[in-house]
């Protein structure tokens, strides 16, 4: 042990040794800078030095002051010469400085002026540059269809400019979208690319675009548990960082490194790692990083089962969370606290911290689910407007042709008998124009089936995101938690808290998008299943086949779509059995065209007896989570006459039940 602890010194020391020739480099740029600014002889001069100087600061992701007291002497100098391009770049820095500090609503403020001001004197590349700073604020907050379509607009300017370094960033970028949405393949593909067009590489010289690359691909490669490649990559992405003297790099890189030890289960070297890091973060100006970096430490704390030190690092974690009210970082905070006081067998502590992990997670839906049932409100609206005005103006349109119809048969009637030729080729003229109005109109009829179509998808997803989690479910967990407690029975609350936090965190993850793949709903449906089997006295044996060769992560459903039909074959159909050990849920799913056939089958007491017994009988009375499942995929398959759904009653020769089986069609992409 002693052994390996001087080795990892030995590590450490040449970290800082390879670090220190840039840094010195780089503060001899920076006085060379400082030493021209006092001998410039005019003002036009200045600013463009000054502009300089805050890029100095501004790309290593520190000292916002400083950044912008340069700023502020951009725009004293651009406004005495009336420099509209030098009070744009006011605006930038200052929202560049806003984002760095976790400021999004003041950052996005700065940042839509410069690009105004940019677009109203012509400058697409000062456009391109605040339309970047603008996607990556959208993509911290999660809004990762605007920032996609964002980082696309600024690829096209700069293949346009010819600016392989701007498309290398614009790539780069993409391929971080890629990433975060687990396409590792693409974002592979996306930030290779982009080092290819980094010219810069070709002559040695390292920059910081090629380190966040090469980090980028460990990461991607991280996600596909090939660690051998992610670590390779990270440490090259180490090496430039330190090459450079970027001390936002290089916390990075040793957090990286930090990822890949996590997932090989070998502790002791990620702490290592975090803690090399955590002096850095701490000298920068990145909140949001450094409580992070509190979290990292103090979780590899309680994996060693160092629970003091675990405890102290994730309370300085939570203390910076709270500050900056970051609550994604709040949420997995109290998760990781709930972990540590399952592992010091302090249950209490334990659900205290698991009842405001959840609260925070809910809070989060909450904001996720208004923005978007807001966002989808609004589109709803607009959409409807336009159509409105376009079928007026299309109404109009068919009116005056009508009276221009009606005015030439009037002139062609007094014209006589010597203009029946041309009276001939009106009446052929309008006769076109009538059959193009009547083929105008069925295609605007076309349109508005297709708007109402759209409008029932939207209301039927608003409604099915308010109702994705059952209250009442969640209720009867939490109650059950409390009376396990109470009991003393630790072992099955710790067992029922953690499968319990699992299931609502999936759950949570499969809110933010409408479509979600096969392999995580299926997931998702076995933590649920389980769950449920531990509120029984005897355990629900379940199966789940996929038959075919079915690509699991490439078929993609409606989310929680099978779930409200288990649900109900447990609460109606096992829940009422006397030997409720020996309830079995078979589910089979199979691939036929562009539908997956799914099939739910319970040994329950059938739908007759759970009548007898004033039970709300799960098919003849629907749910309101089956309701909305129902009329979602009638509406995405578009087959309104066909029945979706086929329910059977499983009986035996003397008509005995046996239980229900339930046959779903689900439209898949």
């Amino acid at each position: 042990m002693r052994t390996n602890y001087f080795i990892w010194i030995l590590i450490y020391w040449a970290l800082v040794v390879c670090t220190v020739p840039l840094q010195a480099q780089r503060q001899e740029e920076l006085d060379s800078l400082l030493t021209v600014l006092r001998t410039l002889p005019d003002d036009s001069s200045k600013i463009k030095t000054y502009y300089r100087l805050a890029w100095h600061y501004g790309s290593s992701n520190s000292e916002t002051d400083i950044v912008r007291k340069y700023a502020d002497s951009i725009k004293i100098l651009s406004q005495k010469l009336n420099f509209e391009k030098g009070i744009g770049w006011y605006d930038f820095y200052y929202g560049v400085s806003s984002r760095h500090e976790g400021n999004y609503p003041e950052a996005l403020v700065h940042l839509n002026k410069f690009i105004a001001n940019s677009s109203s004197i012509g400058d697409s590349l000062d456009v391109a540059n605040g339309l970047y700073q603008l996607a990556v604020i959208q993509s911290t907050l999660g809004e990762y269809d605007k920032a996609l379509s964002v980082y696309h607009r600024i690829l096209n300017i700069y293949q346009i400019k010819g600016k392989n370094l701007g498309v290398a960033t614009a790539l780069s970028s993409i391929g971080d979208i890629y990433l975060t949405s687990k396409k590792y393949d693409l974002a592979i593909e996306s930030f290779k690319e982009a080092l290819n067009l980094d010219d810069r590489l070709e002559s040695g010289k390292p920059n910081q675009a090629a380190a966040v690359d090469l980090s980028y691909l460990g990461s991607a490669y991280l996600g596909k548990k090939e660690f051998s490649k992610s670590k390779n990559y990270y440490e090259q992405a180490l090496k430039m960082s330190q090459e450079i003297g970027s001390d936002w790099g290089i916390s990075n890189g040793l957090e990286d490194l930090g990822h890949v030890f996590i997932e090989l289960k070998e502790y002791e070297k990620a702490l290592f790692y975090y803690r090399r890091s955590l002096p850095i973060r701490e000298r920068l100006s990145q909140k949001v990083e450094l409580g992070y970096c509190f979290k990292y430490v103090g979780y590899t704390y309680l994996k060693l089962k160092n629970y003091l030190l675990a405890q102290n690092y994730l309370l300085k974690s939570l203390s910076v969370a709270e500050e900056i009210k970051s609550n994604p970082l709040i949420s997995d905070v109290y998760e990781a606290l709930s972990e540590l006081h399952v592992e010091k067998k302090d249950f209490s502590g334990a659900y205290k911290y698991h009842q405001l992990f959840k609260a925070a997670n809910d809070s989060i839906l909450n904001e996720r689910s208004t923005k978007h049932i807001n966002e989808l409100q609004v589109k709803y609206e607009t959409e409807k407007k336009d159509q409105q005005i376009t079928l007026l103006a299309q109404e109009k349109q068919v009116q005056q042709k009508e009276a221009q119809r009606q005015a030439t048969l009037k002139n062609a009637s007094i014209g006589g008998v010597g203009l029946i030729a041309l009276l001939a080729g009106l009446i052929f003229y309008t006769l076109r124009q009538r059959l193009k109005g009547q083929k105008l109109l069925a295609s605007k009829n076309e349109e508005i089936k297709e708007v109402n179509f759209k409008r029932q998808l939207t209301e039927l997803e608003m409604k099915a995101l308010q109702a994705q989690i059952n209250p009442h479910f969640i209720f009867n967990c939490m109650n059950s938690i409390n009376q396990m407690i109470l009991d003393g029975d630790n072992q099955n609350a710790s067992k029922y808290l953690t499968k319990f936090g699992k299931l609502i965190r999936m759950v949570l993850e499969n809110a933010e998008s409408t479509e979600v793949s096969l392999k995580d709903e299926l997931t998702l449906l076995e933590a649920y299943i389980q769950l449920e089997a531990l509120r029984f006295n005897g355990e629900i044996q379940h199966q789940i086949d996929v038959k075919g060769d079915i690509d699991l992560e490439n078929t993609y459903l409606p989310s929680m779509v099978l779930q409200p039909f288990v649900e109900n074959a447990i609460w109606h159909g096992l829940m009422h059995k006397k030997d409720t050990g020996n309830g079995q849920i078979g589910i089979s799913i199979e691939q036929q065209g562009e539908q997956l056939i799914c099939t739910i089958e319970d040994n329950g007491v059938g739908r007759q007896k759970a009548f007898e017994l004033q039970q709300r009988s799960v098919y003849k009375t629907k749910s309101l989570g089956l309701k909305i499942t129902e009329e979602r995929l009638r509406l995405l398959s578009k087959e309104l006459e066909r029945q979706l759904i086929h329910i059977t009653d499983l009986t035996n020769q003397a008509g005995e039940a046996l239980g229900t089986r339930v046959t779903v069609n689900i439209p898949i992409s």
